[in-house]
């Protein structure tokens, strides 16, 4: 069993977290997409944003977010009852205030947000049997493993992004290092009007897709 559930809690960004078997144990590349995205809500967005994390699990970007972007407004949504029980748990442990939505992607979402921000599952279907075994025997694979190419819940979420986000938004997400052009062509599609681009992380892989409007760049 990992030592984070062993133990039931872990770092990130300086922050502790309670993790649990219906949670991923966050990775140093999750924490490079908060890092990322507060450079870009601080370059591009008002002093109180208002932010959206899609699948949150247990909470740790949008508790994150909140506490450096602290005059942020943040909601967090997951398909897991158990997550977002730990989300909250997390939350109150962290003491901030976050409105924490059960359903699938945008469906329990109401509004637009100037941040919208997701660590979907993105492994392909194929790959599984080939992670390591502490991520197979123990971590929740619906929270991994996302149709045959890896693609589908990423395809939803562009698929649904368009009337939630602000005509002046940014968007961030985390995905695997063989979707980057893929992901920029699904964003491009659904935002026409925005900038999409990709970053690598700290390993040199493409990490992150980002997408920001196209106005921002004058």
């Amino acid at each position: 069993m990992p030592r984070a559930y062993q133990e039931g809690t872990v770092n990130f960004y300086g922050f502790g977290f309670g993790v649990n078997s219906s949670t991923l144990i966050p990775r140093p590349e999750t924490e490079q997409l908060v890092e990322r995205t507060v450079v870009l809500a601080k370059k591009y967005l008002s002093d109180h944003p208002r932010i959206l994390d899609i699948g949150t699990g247990s909470g740790v970007i949008a508790i994150t977010l909140k506490k450096l972007l602290p005059n942020s407004t943040v909601e967090a949504t997951d398909i897991s009852l158990m997550a977002l029980e730990t989300a909250r748990s997390n939350a109150k442990n962290n003491q901030v205030d976050i409105v924490f939505r059960n359903g699938s992607l945008f469906e329990p979402v109401k509004g637009k947000f100037d941040l919208i921000i997701a660590n979907l599952p993105y492994v392909p279907a194929a790959r599984w049997r080939f992670l390591e075994s502490q991520v197979r025997n123990f971590e929740p694979k619906d929270a991994i493993v996302s149709g045959r190419d890896g693609l589908k819940l990423i395809k939803q979420f562009c698929e649904g992004v368009g009337p939630h986000l602000n005509q002046q938004g940014v968007i961030a997400l985390e995905i695997d290092d063989t979707h980057g052009t893929r992901v920029q062509e699904l964003l491009r599609k659904a935002l026409p009007s925005y900038d999409c681009f990709t970053e690598k992380d700290l390993s040199g892989r493409v990490r992150f897709c980002f997408a920001t409007a196209r106005a921002n760049q004058a």
